[in-house]
Protein backbone atom coordinates (compact mmCIF):
# COMPACT_ATOMS: atom_id res chain seq x y z
CA UNK A 1 0.00 0.00 0.00
CA UNK A 2 2.80 2.36 0.77
CA UNK A 3 4.44 1.92 -2.85
CA UNK A 4 0.88 2.61 -4.48
CA UNK A 5 0.94 5.68 -2.06
CA UNK A 6 3.80 6.57 -3.05
CA UNK A 7 3.81 6.15 -6.63
CA UNK A 8 0.70 7.92 -6.86
CA UNK A 9 2.01 11.39 -5.22
CA UNK A 10 5.14 11.12 -7.43
CA UNK A 11 2.79 11.06 -10.32
CA UNK A 12 0.83 13.69 -9.49
CA UNK A 13 4.07 16.20 -8.49
CA UNK A 14 5.48 15.27 -11.89
CA UNK A 15 1.87 16.63 -13.74
CA UNK A 16 0.84 18.88 -12.16
CA UNK A 17 1.22 21.76 -14.97
CA UNK A 18 -1.94 19.33 -16.66
CA UNK A 19 -3.98 21.24 -14.01
CA UNK A 20 -3.39 24.47 -15.64
CA UNK A 21 -4.34 23.21 -19.03
CA UNK A 22 -7.31 21.16 -17.77
CA UNK A 23 -5.52 17.73 -17.70
CA UNK A 24 -6.23 15.25 -14.77
CA UNK A 25 -2.40 13.87 -13.49
CA UNK A 26 -2.85 10.84 -15.17
CA UNK A 27 -2.17 12.49 -18.31
CA UNK A 28 1.32 12.25 -19.76
CA UNK A 29 3.15 15.28 -21.52
CA UNK A 30 5.23 12.72 -23.15
CA UNK A 31 2.66 11.68 -25.04
CA UNK A 32 0.81 15.31 -25.92
CA UNK A 33 4.47 16.30 -27.24
CA UNK A 34 4.58 12.72 -29.19
CA UNK A 35 1.10 13.22 -31.36
CA UNK A 36 2.04 17.14 -31.84
CA UNK A 37 5.71 15.85 -33.12
CA UNK A 38 3.67 13.44 -35.60
CA UNK A 39 1.08 16.01 -37.09
CA UNK A 40 3.25 18.55 -37.45
CA UNK A 41 6.85 17.19 -38.68
CA UNK A 42 6.44 13.07 -39.02
CA UNK A 43 2.99 12.89 -41.00
CA UNK A 44 1.70 16.46 -41.32
CA UNK A 45 -0.51 15.90 -44.13
CA UNK A 46 -2.58 13.19 -41.77
CA UNK A 47 -6.57 13.84 -41.12
CA UNK A 48 -7.56 11.52 -39.13
CA UNK A 49 -6.86 9.26 -36.53
CA UNK A 50 -8.17 5.99 -34.02
CA UNK A 51 -6.98 6.86 -30.63
CA UNK A 52 -7.24 2.90 -28.86
CA UNK A 53 -8.46 2.57 -25.13
CA UNK A 54 -7.90 6.33 -24.58
CA UNK A 55 -10.48 6.74 -22.12
CA UNK A 56 -9.31 4.90 -18.82
CA UNK A 57 -7.71 7.47 -16.18
CA UNK A 58 -7.02 9.73 -18.80
CA UNK A 59 -10.50 10.45 -20.22
CA UNK A 60 -10.04 11.03 -23.36
CA UNK A 61 -6.97 14.04 -22.89
CA UNK A 62 -5.33 12.15 -26.02
CA UNK A 63 -8.14 12.51 -28.91
CA UNK A 64 -9.28 16.05 -27.27
CA UNK A 65 -5.69 17.58 -27.67
CA UNK A 66 -5.80 16.54 -31.17
CA UNK A 67 -8.98 17.51 -31.85
CA UNK A 68 -8.36 20.88 -30.68
CA UNK A 69 -4.80 21.48 -32.34
CA UNK A 70 -4.88 19.61 -35.77
CA UNK A 71 -6.96 20.12 -38.66
CA UNK A 72 -8.86 16.94 -38.22
CA UNK A 73 -11.29 15.71 -40.31
CA UNK A 74 -12.46 12.66 -38.25
CA UNK A 75 -11.41 10.89 -35.33
CA UNK A 76 -12.24 7.68 -33.48
CA UNK A 77 -12.18 7.16 -29.76
CA UNK A 78 -12.73 3.53 -28.69
CA UNK A 79 -12.77 1.80 -25.24
CA UNK A 80 -14.76 -0.45 -22.91
CA UNK A 81 -15.41 1.94 -20.47
CA UNK A 82 -17.23 6.11 -21.15
CA UNK A 83 -18.29 7.42 -17.52
CA UNK A 84 -21.54 9.73 -18.28
CA UNK A 85 -19.62 12.88 -17.86
CA UNK A 86 -17.24 11.82 -20.52
CA UNK A 87 -19.70 11.05 -23.31
CA UNK A 88 -21.84 14.45 -22.80
CA UNK A 89 -17.99 16.31 -22.88
CA UNK A 90 -17.28 14.97 -26.21
CA UNK A 91 -20.48 15.14 -27.99
CA UNK A 92 -19.92 19.03 -28.88
CA UNK A 93 -17.17 17.61 -31.04
CA UNK A 94 -18.70 16.47 -34.54
CA UNK A 95 -15.67 15.29 -35.79
CA UNK A 96 -15.10 12.67 -33.15
CA UNK A 97 -17.06 9.22 -33.04
CA UNK A 98 -16.92 7.36 -29.64
CA UNK A 99 -17.34 3.66 -29.90
CA UNK A 100 -18.00 1.33 -26.82
CA UNK A 101 -16.43 -2.20 -27.11
CA UNK A 102 -13.20 -4.05 -27.47
CA UNK A 103 -10.82 -2.18 -30.22
CA UNK A 104 -9.87 -5.80 -31.00
CA UNK A 105 -13.07 -7.20 -32.20
CA UNK A 106 -13.12 -7.67 -35.89
CA UNK A 107 -16.34 -5.84 -36.28
CA UNK A 108 -15.08 -2.53 -34.54
CA UNK A 109 -11.94 -2.78 -36.85
CA UNK A 110 -14.49 -2.71 -39.85
CA UNK A 111 -16.36 -0.10 -38.03
CA UNK A 112 -13.37 2.01 -37.59
CA UNK A 113 -11.99 1.94 -41.38
CA UNK A 114 -9.27 4.00 -42.81
CA UNK A 115 -7.66 6.34 -40.58
CA UNK A 116 -4.34 7.98 -41.55
CA UNK A 117 -2.79 7.32 -37.29
CA UNK A 118 -3.85 4.81 -34.84
CA UNK A 119 -2.49 5.75 -31.10
CA UNK A 120 -1.60 2.70 -29.19
CA UNK A 121 -0.87 4.28 -25.47
CA UNK A 122 0.02 1.86 -22.63
CA UNK A 123 -2.39 -0.92 -24.19
CA UNK A 124 -0.26 -3.22 -26.51
CA UNK A 125 1.28 -4.97 -23.35
CA UNK A 126 -2.28 -5.65 -22.47
CA UNK A 127 -3.72 -7.64 -25.82
CA UNK A 128 -4.20 -11.26 -25.00
CA UNK A 129 -6.48 -13.66 -27.23
CA UNK A 130 -5.91 -11.55 -29.96
CA UNK A 131 -2.45 -11.23 -28.83
CA UNK A 132 -1.02 -7.39 -29.03
CA UNK A 133 1.06 -8.34 -32.47
CA UNK A 134 -2.12 -10.10 -34.18
CA UNK A 135 -4.15 -6.09 -32.97
CA UNK A 136 -1.46 -4.41 -34.78
CA UNK A 137 -1.75 -6.79 -37.95
CA UNK A 138 -5.67 -6.06 -37.86
CA UNK A 139 -5.28 -2.54 -38.03
CA UNK A 140 -2.43 -2.33 -40.59
CA UNK A 141 -4.74 -2.70 -43.38
CA UNK A 142 -6.47 -0.06 -42.46
CA UNK A 143 -3.75 2.21 -41.13
CA UNK A 144 -0.45 4.08 -42.55
CA UNK A 145 1.14 5.62 -39.39
CA UNK A 146 1.12 4.14 -35.63
CA UNK A 147 2.32 5.87 -32.58
CA UNK A 148 2.95 3.72 -29.85
CA UNK A 149 3.97 4.33 -26.22
CA UNK A 150 3.98 1.13 -24.34
CA UNK A 151 5.88 -0.46 -21.24
CA UNK A 152 8.92 -2.39 -23.17
CA UNK A 153 10.05 -5.08 -21.56
CA UNK A 154 13.97 -4.94 -20.65
CA UNK A 155 15.59 -7.86 -18.91
CA UNK A 156 15.98 -9.98 -22.67
CA UNK A 157 15.70 -9.95 -26.04
CA UNK A 158 12.64 -11.80 -26.21
CA UNK A 159 8.81 -10.99 -26.04
CA UNK A 160 7.46 -13.15 -23.34
CA UNK A 161 3.79 -14.12 -22.38
CA UNK A 162 3.36 -12.87 -18.42
CA UNK A 163 1.01 -15.09 -17.10
CA UNK A 164 2.72 -18.23 -18.33
CA UNK A 165 4.82 -17.12 -15.47
CA UNK A 166 4.60 -18.67 -11.82
CA UNK A 167 2.18 -16.36 -10.22
CA UNK A 168 4.78 -14.93 -7.60
CA UNK A 169 7.31 -14.54 -10.39
CA UNK A 170 4.39 -12.04 -12.43
CA UNK A 171 4.03 -10.30 -8.95
CA UNK A 172 7.96 -9.79 -8.92
CA UNK A 173 8.15 -8.59 -12.34
CA UNK A 174 4.76 -6.52 -12.78
CA UNK A 175 4.25 -5.24 -9.15
CA UNK A 176 1.95 -5.40 -6.25
CA UNK A 177 -0.50 -2.81 -7.86
CA UNK A 178 -3.73 -5.24 -8.22
CA UNK A 179 -2.42 -8.15 -6.36
CA UNK A 180 -6.39 -8.90 -5.84
CA UNK A 181 -7.50 -9.42 -9.94
CA UNK A 182 -4.10 -11.44 -10.79
CA UNK A 183 -4.46 -13.64 -7.77
CA UNK A 184 -8.34 -14.39 -8.57
CA UNK A 185 -7.18 -14.51 -12.25
CA UNK A 186 -4.09 -16.85 -11.80
CA UNK A 187 -7.58 -19.25 -10.19
CA UNK A 188 -9.63 -18.87 -12.54
CA UNK A 189 -7.27 -19.18 -15.63
CA UNK A 190 -9.64 -21.26 -18.19
CA UNK A 191 -12.66 -19.79 -17.06
CA UNK A 192 -14.75 -17.71 -19.19
CA UNK A 193 -15.32 -14.02 -18.34
CA UNK A 194 -18.66 -12.88 -17.98
CA UNK A 195 -18.51 -9.46 -19.94
CA UNK A 196 -15.20 -10.11 -22.37
CA UNK A 197 -16.49 -14.02 -23.69
CA UNK A 198 -12.87 -15.18 -22.63
CA UNK A 199 -10.69 -16.78 -20.16
CA UNK A 200 -9.90 -14.70 -17.46
CA UNK A 201 -6.59 -15.30 -17.86
CA UNK A 202 -6.77 -13.25 -21.15
CA UNK A 203 -8.49 -9.89 -20.24
CA UNK A 204 -6.91 -6.81 -20.93
CA UNK A 205 -6.99 -5.60 -17.03
CA UNK A 206 -4.22 -6.78 -16.19
CA UNK A 207 -0.46 -7.15 -18.13
CA UNK A 208 -0.41 -9.92 -19.95
CA UNK A 209 2.96 -9.25 -22.11
CA UNK A 210 6.47 -8.06 -21.41
CA UNK A 211 6.66 -7.00 -25.02
CA UNK A 212 10.62 -6.45 -26.20
CA UNK A 213 11.55 -3.08 -28.50
CA UNK A 214 13.22 -6.53 -30.99
CA UNK A 215 10.01 -8.16 -31.00
CA UNK A 216 7.96 -4.66 -31.83
CA UNK A 217 10.64 -3.85 -34.77
CA UNK A 218 10.57 -6.61 -36.01
CA UNK A 219 6.66 -6.97 -36.25
CA UNK A 220 6.38 -3.64 -37.99
CA UNK A 221 9.25 -4.68 -40.25
CA UNK A 222 7.09 -7.60 -41.28
CA UNK A 223 4.00 -6.04 -41.44
CA UNK A 224 5.51 -3.21 -43.91
CA UNK A 225 6.48 -0.05 -41.77
CA UNK A 226 9.25 1.69 -41.06
CA UNK A 227 10.48 3.09 -37.86
CA UNK A 228 10.97 7.01 -38.47
CA UNK A 229 10.61 7.54 -34.68
CA UNK A 230 12.35 6.15 -31.07
CA UNK A 231 13.05 7.49 -27.90
CA UNK A 232 13.26 5.61 -24.43
CA UNK A 233 11.23 7.74 -21.35
CA UNK A 234 12.81 5.44 -18.68
CA UNK A 235 12.02 3.24 -16.26
CA UNK A 236 8.28 2.26 -15.77
CA UNK A 237 7.05 3.42 -12.31
CA UNK A 238 9.83 1.39 -10.18
CA UNK A 239 9.67 -1.40 -12.10
CA UNK A 240 13.12 -2.02 -13.46
CA UNK A 241 12.03 -4.93 -15.90
CA UNK A 242 10.01 -2.32 -17.79
CA UNK A 243 10.94 0.86 -19.77
CA UNK A 244 8.51 3.50 -21.42
CA UNK A 245 9.49 3.74 -24.41
CA UNK A 246 7.89 5.62 -27.88
CA UNK A 247 7.76 4.75 -31.54
CA UNK A 248 6.08 6.17 -34.66
CA UNK A 249 6.10 3.99 -37.24
CA UNK A 250 5.33 4.58 -41.27
CA UNK A 251 4.14 2.53 -44.19
CA UNK A 252 7.01 1.77 -46.34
Amino acid sequence: MENSVQRKFQKALRNLPNLLHGYNIYVNRDKLNLIKLTFTELNPHAKSFADLGGVWKVNAAYSLYTIRNFQISRGILIDTDYPQTIRTRLSKYRNLQTVRGDFSDPSIIQAVGQVDIVFFFDVLLHQANPDWDQVIERYSTNCSCFVVYNQQYVRGQETIRLTDLPLEEYLDLTSDHGEDITRYIYKHKEEIHPTYKKPWRDIHNITQWGITDRGLRETMSRLGFKEVFYKNYGMFINLPAFENHAFVFIRK
